[in-house]
């Protein structure tokens, strides 16, 4: 024997397929989409968007245009400013060396750099600050001596590369060589220095 009244899960999908075309009338969901839209809070734009909008309208892409040329115009014309010379008043060399190329000097250059008679007293307190001034004339009768010597050829620099290696001066040799490989980049020094020995 079978029970013919419906099960609770039964009558309630019958229910819902009773119900399921049901809709609710359009002027109802009108009703309320305007009501939701009333009550949400407006969204103010972010400035990032506010800066969008205002590039896209062609007032403002002219106006930005002009003060961006203007800015451009301005950064090329205005002159740079130039930089003073520094100086560098250190010691270049150490004292051994500077005294090896002061008794190098010819006379005239060290009646030049020779310091004046300094008070006794000032001797005994600074010796060291009068070696340091004796090195700093000596570097400066140098450069002078250098600068009124007309320039000699790459073959005469490289003769006297040559002739102090021979004496033993290997620093101030390779000082005169790097010195000329700064010079002449271009030049092939070492297959000269090569032909020059072989001369």
């Amino acid at each position: 024997m079978t029970d013919a009244r419906p099960t609770p899960e039964e009558q309630m999908v019958k229910h819902f397929r009773e119900h399921a075309a049901g809709e609710p009338p359009a002027h109802l969901d009108a009703f309320i989409l305007a009501a939701a839209q009333r009550e949400a809070p407006v969204r103010k734009p972010s400035l990032w968007q506010r800066w969008v909008q205002a590039c896209q309208k062609p007032r403002w892409q002219v106006a930005f245009a002009s003060l961006v040329g203007v800015a451009l115009i301005l950064a090329l014309v205005q002159p740079t400013p130039e930089q003073a010379p520094g100086y560098d008043f250190a010691p270049k060399a150490s004292a051994p060396q500077a005294k090896k190329e002061f008794a190098e000097a010819p006379a005239a250059a060290r009646s030049l750099a020779a310091p004046a008679p300094a008070v006794p007293m000032a001797d005994v307190a600074a010796p060291a600050q009068s070696e340091s001034l004796n090195v700093q004339m000596a570097e400066q009768a140098n450069v002078s001596k250098r600068a009124a010597a007309p320039l000699k050829s790459l073959d005469e620099q490289l003769r006297e590369v040559l002739r102090l290696q021979k004496n033993g001066h290997k620093q101030a040799a390779d000082k005169l060589l790097a010195d000329l490989h700064k010079r002449f980049p271009d030049e092939n020094l070492t297959a000269r220095l090569k032909d020059l020995q072989k001369n």
